[in-house]
């Protein structure tokens, strides 16, 4: 019989795909797991009992966690729910409960985006308009339909336009002030147009009524006039015919215009340009009108600021609201260099929005200065449905078909001359959120089976999108929520958390700096996850369990070996406890002044009888251990021993700081036959073997534990016989 021994230093590359087990010759291998289940990955290497989770609150109804930091003292959880928006601070207690405003469904919870700035929160969703949350004082807040500012005398509303009826298509007016009928050239309207306000050249109409596909009423807000280009007239000598450009002009030849704001052309005084005129159309951009002196030369001119304005004119410059109920909302928002960013509409699904710089409420472009806002499309070949923006290294476009960033110019914030949407890469991004973590940004894969990660790569000048659950996709399931932790207040290890579709988190351990990467799966015995959020260094979980959710906060650390926890006090020592009605008939576990007292069971009146008096006790529900080995990789002269009967003679596993574990069913024994058993438990630390039996070609060794106890595992040896 030949023996050897195989090292095991650490856990790092997490639990890997069942397809890699024959894959010994990859580093993952050598450094990977075939089953790592609730545990968490260290920095160092080893893994530990995943962190149990506090009992905070019962949430009205199935819900989605997001985080609002105001301040370092004022940091909340968000609980949106059908038409509902529940507040809780970090402790749980119910600061506010909201539904006026709250128009989202159930259904759109997880497809919903969201950004915040100061006290504000704009959540958005391709259904209903952006909302705006306002915290208003530390225990109040108000949820309002996002409103674009407008002018001083509200004639102009600062809010992004596009022309979505054919370019041929005209607009006409029946007056030039007031309330008019308002007539397109081929069917545009529905009755959701009244109380838009379209815009005519750079005058808004508020639209009162709706008549029919191409009739409107309404109400213009202010004089029917628009601008000409700067110098627009051509003069010819010895005529008095002066040729207009005027593009996308809309005129019949016979039209009548009133032009203002002239100054006098090639010998024509200026008070026969601005006069009332009838036009003779020569082409699309270009009309006459006749005067009465003849000019003395051929010059273009007229000035800087020349108005007409016309109750007979058809023009193709008009517009319509961007976001607007028969045009659709935004599907995404982001704030990103000092502007609100919105992308992704149901009439436009490549387009992208930027508000002015830090006014928030104004998208009005203006004449593009480098302040004012930004309107752009991807113009990709295929559609590009905007679902997702992120502010991170350069403003990043998540799509249903790709991974676009709209690159800052020379280390320069974004304007309107300098914004350009980049294609990165192909893979296309599903309706969870993505969410920087370590120096990229994580996003699920469209096809929901996998998680990437948008990272600046320098070789390249580019980013790429590494498929970060390439090695454990079997643990990726159609996510519905993510989630970063930079670590706890009590361990450094940063963490992303996948809510699966089956109930189960998806945990992500990245240390960038060390090379460090792996994947574990955490779950609840009995219930499932279905929303988590971050609030600064605690994780925070939605958990469905018996029919009811409640919101739930991780443990900072693996002190906390119990699920859905709660803490009762005595002033006295007592054996008899009154608990909370939701452990009724059912079997819990409980610690007595910090000391594992066992497994006991509730009755159907709230009421637990312990066998030892204790002031404080912990109790709640444990969740299954599991870390097993890949198969036993020994490597001879003749070759590999995998797939021959082998069998692990003994394991030296090392521990730290650990009260309970088994290794293939036997159990660490941490207490002699001289201990005084009415002390607690003592942590060892070190190096424990265990002595194994039997034969097998897999040789694979399963770590577990009987009780829910601290454990953690550092690394192991195994001593393998063939």
């Amino acid at each position: 019989m030949v023996v050897m021994r195989q090292i095991q230093t650490n856990f790092s590359s997490g639990e890997l795909d069942p397809l890699m087990r024959f894959r010994s010759d990859t580093g993952a291998y050598q450094n990977g797991a075939a089953r790592l289940r609730n545990v968490a990955l260290l920095n160092t290497g080893g893994v530990t009992r995943r962190p149990g989770t506090t009992y905070l609150a019962a949430l009205p109804a199935r819900s989605r966690l997001i985080s609002f930091d105001f301040d370092e003292n004022e940091r909340y959880i968000f609980a949106l729910s059908n038409n509902r928006l529940t507040v809780y601070d970090t402790d749980g207690v119910l600061i506010a409960n909201i539904t006026s405003g709250a128009t989202w469904t159930t259904n759109e919870l997880f497809s919903l985006t969201y950004a915040q700035v100061a006290d504000t929160m704009i959540l958005a969703h391709q259904s209903w308009a952006p909302k705006v949350i306002k915290r208003t004082s530390a225990s109040t807040f108000t949820i309002t339909d996002f409103a674009f500012d407008q002018s001083v005398n509200q004639d102009f509303t600062y809010q992004p336009y596009f022309k979505f009826a054919d370019d041929a298509v005209t607009l006409a007016c029946s007056g030039t002030t007031g309330s008019v009928t308002v007539t397109a050239s081929a069917p545009s309207f529905t009755s959701d147009y009244v109380g838009l306000r379209l815009r005519w050249q750079d005058v808004e109409i508020a639209i009162t009524g709706y008549t029919n596909s191409t009739t409107l009423t309404g109400t213009i807000r202010g004089t029917l006039k628009a601008e000409y280009d700067i110098d627009p007239f051509r003069s010819t000598i010895s005529s008095t015919t002066v040729e207009v450009t005027h593009v996308l002009h809309g005129f019949a030849t016979g039209a009548s215009v009133v032009i203002t704001g002239a100054n006098a052309v090639g010998g024509i005084p200026a008070t026969e340009l601005n006069a009332t005129h009838t036009v003779t159309v020569i082409d699309d951009n270009h009309y006459n009108i006749t005067v009465t002196t003849p000019a003395t030369e051929s010059i273009d001119g007229g000035g800087p600021s020349v108005f007409y304005t016309s109750s007979t004119t058809a023009t193709r410059t008009w517009y319509e609201p961007v976001f607007a109920t028969p045009n659709g909302w935004p599907a995404a928002v982001a704030f990103h260099d000092g502007r609100l960013w919105f992308g992704g509409t149901t009439a436009q699904p490549d387009g992208l929005y930027g508000s002015t710089i830090n006014q928030y409420f104004n998208f009005d472009v203006g004449d593009g200065l480098d302040n004012q806002a930004v309107q752009v499309s991807i113009g990709s070949e295929d559609i590009s449905n905007v679902q997702h923006i992120v502010s991170n290294r350069d403003l990043q476009i998540f799509t249903a078909t790709g991974e676009f960033i709209a690159p800052r110019s020379n280390a320069q914030v974004l304007t309107p001359a300098n914004t350009r949407v980049l294609r990165q890469t192909p893979y296309g991004c599903s309706q969870v959120t993505p969410i920087p973590f370590d120096g990229g940004t994580l996003f699920v894969q469209n096809s929901g089976k996998g998680v990437r990660e948008f990272i600046y790569a320098d070789a390249e000048n580019s980013y790429a999108s590494t498929d970060l659950s390439l090695l454990a996709s079997h643990l990726i399931v159609n996510p519905r929520d993510l989630a970063v932790l930079y670590g706890s207040a009590s361990r450094n290890e940063q963490y992303a958390g996948v809510v699966n579709s089956d109930g189960t988190l998806a945990v992500f351990h990245s240390a960038r700096a060390e090379q460090l990467a792996g994947w574990t799966l955490w779950s609840m015995d009995d219930a499932t996850f279905d929303s988590i959020c971050a609030v600064n260094n605690a994780m925070y979980a939605s958990v469905l369990r018996d029919g009811v959710y409640s919101l739930e906060r991780f443990a900072a650390d693996d002190s906390l070996a119990l699920d859905s926890s709660s803490t009762y006090t005595s002033v006295s020592p007592t054996d008899t406890w009154t608990v909370a009605s939701r452990f009724n008939n059912q079997e819990v576990f409980v610690y007595g002044d910090g000391e594992y007292l066992g497994p006991y069971t509730v009755n159907g009146s709230s009421s637990l009888v312990i066998d030892s008096e204790h002031t404080e006790i912990i109790i709640g529900y444990d969740y299954t251990i599991e870390i097993k080995t890949l198969p036993a990789n020994v490597m001879l002269p003749s070759g590999s021993m995998i797939g021959l009967p082998k069998r692990i003679n003994r394991v030296f596993l090392g521990l730290d700081s650990t009260l309970g574990v088994s290794v293939q069913g036997n159990r660490l024994i941490l207490r002699g036959v001289t201990d005084d058993f009415s002390q607690p438990l003592t942590p060892f630390t070190g190096m424990q073997d265990f002595y194994l039996l039997g034969y097998n070609k897999e040789a694979q060794i399963t770590i577990a534990q009987s009780e829910p106890l601290a454990m953690r595992v550092l690394g192991m040896n195994m001593e393998v016989a063939f």
